[in-house]
């Protein structure tokens, strides 16, 4: 059994549809590949974080699919807060035994709250050692920041990944994060 809780930037920057519509899209895909018993949780952020689907089991896919056509872009990129509302929602789902993964979609741009990437680190490091892992993926090109969601998912006992295309993002979200959880 699988625990996934995405973290999505859905800040202004993520407005593209190489960004937060690739996101959609991988998120889409990988729904239909996940056990009935799996859940999903999605957490947003932006200027700030919000949940926007509490954990969730694969069996409701309806429910999780309105979802991920509910996010929407805007406002700044409050990563903290975005990371810490996630972390503690993959807590409240944590399965015993089982698969417990953190999935952060971002464009790496960090500008509100924490940005400090040492200090984003140490905060990912202490929640490591718990049991969740986490995997950043990074979205669209320009001013994205691939080192520190490099340094996140290495220190996060998880590992990153960046998609610029749909088969990318087929490529993490569905073959890669389906395989690791068989």
């Amino acid at each position: 059994t699988a625990a996934l809780t995405f973290v999505v930037d859905t800040s202004g920057s993520m407005d593209r549809d190489d960004r937060l519509g690739l996101v959609r899209e991988a998120l889409s895909a990988l729904v239909g590949e996940l056990a009935d018993d799996d859940t999903v949780a999605i957490v947003t952020y932006g200027d700030d974080a919000a949940i926007l689907l509490e954990p969730t089991a694969a069996a409701d896919e309806h429910e999780i699919l309105a979802a991920i056509d509910d996010l929407q872009p805007g406002g700044s990129t409050n990563l903290e807060a975005g990371l810490e509302t996630a972390y503690a929602l993959a807590e409240r789902a944590f399965v015993e035994g089982g698969i417990n993964r953190l999935v952060l979609a971002s464009d790496g741009v960090a500008n509100v709250g924490t940005v400090d990437p040492d200090e984003l680190t140490r905060r990912i490091s202490d929640r490591a050692i718990n049991g969740i892992q986490l995997v950043t993926v990074g979205f669209g090109m320009g001013n994205y920041n691939d080192v520190l969601m490099e340094r996140l998912g290495d220190r996060g006992n998880g590992r990153y990944a960046y998609v610029d295309r749909l088969e990318e993002a087929r490529r993490v979200f569905v073959e890669d994060l389906t395989g690791n959880l068989q």
